[in-house]
């Protein structure tokens, strides 16, 4: 890469990266042939940053060689851990796998992409009879305004409850079994950010706006709803231990 810096990039042979990249993809084939997607992913992530430096080597330098460097050594101690007969979630290779996403250009870097679950549709139930709520304009712009508090941290256990009441109402009101796990699920999230469960961090207000995005979809009429959105909700919800009566939505999902 020190060499080619003041090269023309069409003169550069890349040909070191594109051997690494192929070590990288068989390790991705070994990983996904034992069963550990998760631990596939973050050797892919590996491997999509060292094709992106393929097409400009110019660009290569020694912080992007070390972080590629430490998401092997923490995948190499996390397959450790498991062979020791260790629990060890998956989930804790994140640290690593967000610098070497992001190193790759993913357009989404999430804990969730790393969490095991096996996803279906399924019911959730309405443990508090809450009113249905009709996807209209009216309730977009309580969305919309209670969204924005959130995002700008104004009264959040008093914004997350109303989101949390929104969207159980949107529940309440859908038919098909989707849309209805899909408002639950977003319910209890709210629900877990109202009580404190979950903490108000970049991660939960990107699901929250993706949750007014889909908002807006069926609003328009369409009726795909967002399985990884969805996945990414329960994925939230797993992680929270409420207590007795707490957080009933949340208990519901869980």
């Amino acid at each position: 890469a020190e060499s080619a810096a003041d090269s023309d990039v069409d003169a550069v042979d890349p040909s070191v990266l594109r051997t690494a990249r192929q070590q990288l993809h068989q390790g991705v084939g070994a990983l996904e042939l034992v069963g550990m997607p998760s631990a596939a992913s973050v050797l892919r992530a590996s491997e999509a940053a060292v094709q992106r430096y393929i097409q400009k080597p110019q660009k290569l330098d020694a912080a992007a060689v070390e972080a590629i460097e430490k998401a092997s050594f923490g995948l190499l101690d996390y397959l450790a851990r498991l062979l020791a007969g260790r629990k060890v979630s998956s989930v804790s290779l994140f640290p690593q796998y967000r610098v070497v996403q992001e190193l790759a250009g993913a357009d989404r870097v999430h804990p969730a992409d790393l969490w095991p679950v096996d996803w279906h549709w399924t019911e959730v139930a309405d443990t508090l009879g809450t009113a249905p709520r009709s996807a209209d304009a009216h309730t977009r712009g309580e969305l919309e305004r209670a969204l924005l508090a959130l995002m700008r941290n104004q009264s959040t256990a008093r914004t997350a409850r109303r989101m949390s009441d929104l969207c159980g109402g949107l529940g309440a009101s859908a038919s098909h079994l989707h849309a209805r796990t899909f408002w639950r699920l977003a319910a209890a999230f709210f629900e877990a950010l109202a009580e404190g469960l979950l903490p108000v961090d970049v991660y939960s207000k990107r699901v929250a706006s993706r949750i007014l995005a889909q908002f807006g979809m069926i609003e328009r009429g369409e009726s795909a709803i967002s399985e990884r959105l969805a996945q990414d909700l329960l994925f939230f919800c797993s992680q929270c231990r409420p207590d007795g009566a707490q957080a009933p939505r949340v208990q519901a999902v869980r």
